[in-house]
């Protein structure tokens, strides 16, 4: 499967607020499976960004093969990791975020099966760390709790 969304429409702070607003207001309706998914949209689109601007060579491999796959983006996320750790701030930051936001993806959208308590601390783990990862990407956040 592939994902794709224009690179100029993921470079807008806007689209990834946007995402992040949607993921609270599901969250505030019950709706869980859906706030995993908006949540999980915004680290991927991070990711891709990243992966695009470092130049990585999952990123590559998604150009060369018309779109990107979950394999390429969690070898673009190791990748990512593995050039920011050496950020004493970073250190497995992207990787841990990666595997939490393809969890509640997998878990929560897909599966519909992850427990509250599971979601509220995937949530509140990738509300913490994502401006973080933004700001590698060169974009500034406003994340309301």
């Amino acid at each position: 499967m592939c994902y794709n969304f224009s690179m100029d429409e993921l470079l807008l702070p806007q689209f990834l607020e946007k995402r992040l607003k949607e993921a609270k207001e599901f969250k505030e309706k019950g709706d869980i499976r859906q706030s995993c998914e908006k949540l999980y949209s915004v680290v991927e689109s991070l990711i891709k960004i990243l992966a695009e601007k470092e130049n990585v060579e999952a990123y590559r491999e998604a150009k060369e093969s018309g779109g990107w796959s979950t394999y390429l983006l969690g070898k673009a996320a190791a990748e990512l990791n593995e050039k920011y750790s050496k950020d004493k701030n970073f250190e497995d930051l992207l990787l841990s975020i990666w595997k939490v936001a393809y969890s509640l993806h997998r878990e929560g959208f897909h599966d519909n099966c992850i427990s509250i308590e599971d979601f509220e601390e995937s949530y509140k783990f990738i509300l913490e760390n994502l401006p973080k990862i933004a700001l590698k990407a060169g974009i500034e956040l406003k994340i309301e709790p």
